[in-house]
């Protein structure tokens, strides 16, 4: 019966070699399985940034677009204030003074709204600054997750979203 002892011991060896590779090709599927999930996240969080980019980047365009008008505004006040003050040599006419004064007060009040838009308009371009930063972070870590997995990303070079 020692043909049947070898017939026993390969059917055993063929059994455990059979689970350990069953076990080996769980762990290494659970193993993808985590990956693609945790690339799927990264994917989704560069997703979301390049959205905040977007709209960080339209609310900036707005907010230039305003500013520019109120500036223009501005310079036209200032423009008026300085035609009364050219008038005359003395200053501005007596009989003028009180419509010099509307404009003046006008021009130093727009002056002060000014400053408030421009810092506002600074704050905007700053929160966008960290918005691009943040998708471009994102973005190499998914190029480097992908390269670690053997994979070439298709993803555009993280400075394509500075500018």
């Amino acid at each position: 019966m020692p043909g049947s002892r070898l017939v026993r011991a390969l059917i055993v060896v063929a059994a455990i070699s059979a689970v350990g590779l069953l076990v080996f090709g769980v762990r290494n599927l659970i193993e993808q399985r985590r990956t693609v999930k945790e690339m799927r996240a990264l994917q989704d969080r560069v997703y979301a940034a390049r959205v905040s980019v977007d709209s960080c980047r339209n609310e900036l365009a707005y907010q230039e677009r305003l500013f520019r008008r109120f500036d223009d505004m501005v310079d036209s006040l200032h423009g008026t204030v300085r035609d009364f003050e050219k008038l005359d040599v003395r200053g501005v006419p007596e009989d003028r003074y009180d419509e010099y004064m509307e404009h003046f007060d006008g021009y130093n009040d727009s002056v002060v709204t000014w400053r408030a838009k421009a810092d506002s308009l600074r704050a905007t371009e700053a929160a966008c600054r960290a918005f691009i930063e943040q998708h471009n972070e994102l973005t190499d870590s998914l190029r480097g997750r992908l390269r670690e997995e053997g994979i070439e990303p298709a993803v555009p070079p993280a400075d394509s979203t500075a500018g």
